[in-house]
Order: C-alpha cells, then structure tokens, then sequence
C-alpha cells in the first residue's frame, strides 16, 4: 500500500513538474519574442537648443519627470531592483562618461527612447516608463533633450538588466509591465507647446507622468500592493487643496502618515505652484 501510494506521489510530483517546465518554456519563448520585437518608429525631426534657459527647463523636466528617481540625480544610473530568481532591472547611464550612453545617441536615438520607449535597433527598452512622455510637447521634449546630451560625465559602469523566471512569469501573467513600448500610441502627435496656467488641460499634461502608476483615469488598481485612486472618487479628494500640496510635497499625507514606495512625492515635491494647482484641478474634473 505504502509503495502504491509513493509510486502515486511521485507521478504526481513529475506530472506536475513537467507542467511546471511547460508553462515557464512557454513563458520564456514569449517574452523572448516580445523582447526582440523591433518596431519600426519614425522619430520626429528636432533641431536641439543649446541656449542656457532651454538647458535649465530641461534639468527642472528631468527632475519633474522623475528621471532623477531611476536614473539618480547625477543620471549616471543604478540598479534599481534585483533579486535571485526574479531578475534585475537596471537604470541605465545617460551620461558620456565611461559606461554611459549619450556618446553614442543621435538626437533620433533620444526620441526613440524618450517618447517611444525603443533602443536603437527599434526593440524595446526595459521598464522605461515611455507611456508617460508620449505625449510631452516637443518644446519640452527638446529642453529634456539638450540638457541630458550636456550633462556632467559619470563613469559608472552598471550591469545590464535581466529577466529571470520569476519576472518572466510575472509578465507572462500580465503583474509586471516590462515592455512600454507595446501600449504606445507610436503614431500620436504631440503639441509642439503646451501652454502653461491653472487650467484643467495643463493640468492633464502634468498628469501624463501619473499614468503609469495610476492609471489613465487616475482610478489607480485596486487591492493589497495597489494604487489608490487619485481621481475625484478618491480618498484624497477629500482633502483641502493645500492638504493635497502638502501630501505632494512633503510625503506626508493629512493624518501624518508617510507615502510609501514607490511614490516619487521628491519628483511632485519640484512642481511649480502652477503645476501643482492646475494638476489639482484635472483630478478633481474626473
């Protein structure tokens, strides 16, 4: 009986051991195509200022875009996670020091990998956050642009992101957003401007860098690990607007409580009084 019952156990055990390896070669062979899918963007043809006010708009971008949060404040990169098992995702050096990239980018490559989220074979670039600068205005694209190309060396060498089998199974499954550039509109328009005020529309533009997080409609995603929603149906429309500032700029929410990882409140700290307000304004719209 006892031997009936090991032989049963360690079918079972292989059966699903088998189904195991199945699932993940499965997995594997289609983030594998999903890596190498080249898409073919025509980046837009910029001419890059290099006057000191348009370099000066670009560090405040980078920073109100939240570059610095990835890419470090020097933008010479870092690991940003990596755990064995599941993988490593690597921040990249944007800088022309030794390990970094802006040596060898055109002002095509910028775009591709700013507004579309592509490297510069056209495969797509891993957990960048493209879906949040699709739509910056090319003024501002621009400024991003020719302060990144101008910025101070840093020699860092960083290792090279890595999908292990957790993450593999993760994206698989649709938990983890690896690949931007395949929810990107890549034939989208941006303005060539925006125009700065207190305005619902501008402060829809601000929200751009919101959306990865919380969502289109700012609703967030519901559950344990989750985003709250941020919209007019949100706990957070409750607040006074100054109690909305502060929680922005100081990371502290009304009851005193700490936003947690991975809010950038440092990134919401640099918005202007007018970016503040008018981003208040579109969330409370919807």
């Amino acid at each position: 009986m006892l031997k009936k019952i090991l032989k049963w156990t360690g079918r079972t055990l292989l059966v699903i051991v088998l189904l195991a390896l199945g699932y993940y070669t499965k997995a594997y062979i289609a983030i594998g195509n999903r890596k190498s899918k080249v898409y073919p963007v025509t980046p837009v043809k910029l001419d890059i200022p290099t006057d000191s006010a348009t370099i000066a708009q670009g560090q405040r971008l980078v920073t109100t875009k939240g570059c610095n949060d990835c890419h470090g404040k020097d933008l010479g990169g870092r690991v940003l996670f990596e755990q064995d098992g599941v993988g490593r995702l690597v921040a990249r050096n944007l800088t022309k020091g030794k390990g970094g990239i802006s040596k060898d980018y055109s002002t095509d490559d910028w775009v591709r990998a700013i507004r579309h989220g592509v490297q510069q074979d056209g495969t797509p670039l891993i957990y960048m956050p493209s879906a949040g600068f699709n739509k910056l205005s090319e003024t501002d694209l621009k400024a991003v642009i020719a302060y990144c190309a101008q910025v101070a060396p840093v020699d860092r060498v960083n290792p090279p992101s890595e999908i292990g089998v957790g993450a593999t199974i993760m994206a698989d499954l649709g938990e983890l957003e690896l690949f931007e550039a395949e929810k990107i509109d890549h034939n989208a328009v941006p303005p060539l401007a925006v125009r700065e005020g207190v305005t619902a529309d501008f402060g829809k533009y601000v929200s751009q860098i919101c959306t990865g997080c919380h969502k289109p409609d700012m609703k967030g995603t519901p559950g344990e690990g989750g985003t709250p929603d941020i919209s007019s149906t949100g706990k957070s429309a409750g607040w006074t607007d100054e109690q909305f500032f502060q929680t922005l700029r100081t990371g502290k929410r009304p009851d005193g409580t700490e936003l947690k990882a991975p809010m950038p409140w440092q990134m919401t700290a640099a918005f202007s009084d007018t970016e503040m307000r008018a981003l208040r304004m579109y969330l409370k719209s919807i």
